[in-house]
């Protein structure tokens, strides 16, 4: 029962980790949300200034994201699916070598 659900825990896990990096990667990379680089696409930046992005940031974060204040809206919405990303690869490098210690271990009694 446990190696199943260890396995079920895992493959469910794998599955959410690959939707996860499908939905990002189908999500625009800018924050305009276009999948233009900002220096393609510097018409609608103001990059003259030092802050250039980060002043749009500031102004349009809450309207777009609907949060509640800007550090939720950039901490839970623009980089939730990097963190559900890394968070992934930890688990999976994790998960690997609890699996080769395991194996090593049964292998050398």
């Amino acid at each position: 029962m446990k190696k199943f659900a260890m396995s079920f825990a895992l493959v469910v896990f794998l599955i959410m980790g690959s939707y996860a990096m499908y939905y990002s990667s189908t999500q625009g990379r800018t924050y305009s949300g276009t999948k233009l680089e900002d220096i393609q696409n510097n018409v609608s930046y103001d990059m003259q200034k030092p802050d250039g992005v980060s002043n749009v940031i500031i102004r349009e974060n809450l309207s777009k994201t609907k949060a509640i204040n800007a550090v939720t809206a950039v901490v839970f919405d623009y980089r939730g699916y990097d963190t559900l990303g890394e968070s992934f690869i930890l688990l999976t490098a994790i998960a690997g070598s609890v699996v080769i210690l395991k194996s090593h271990k049964k292998g050398s009694e």
